[in-house]
């Protein structure tokens, strides 16, 4: 099927920036937990950085399908 503005693409690569984005933010918090004053949620960064890592993982297999 013709796509002439290849939304399919497009959506893949914004699923892959906002994962990439989602997995190496809660890699750099993760990282940096002891240089914090703050309280440090280490459960929510796990779980938002496995997100992530799922999101950039089934976007990385759609581009590589098509």
């Amino acid at each position: 099927m013709n796509d002439p503005f290849a939304l399919d693409l497009t959506i893949n690569l914004l699923l892959l920036g906002f994962g990439g984005a989602m997995f190496a933010g809660s890699l750099f918090a993760y990282l940096n937990r002891n240089n914090r004053s703050e309280d440090f949620y280490a459960p929510r960064t796990l779980f938002l950085g496995s997100i992530g890592f799922f999101i950039t993982f089934w976007a990385i297999a759609s581009i590589v399908n098509n």
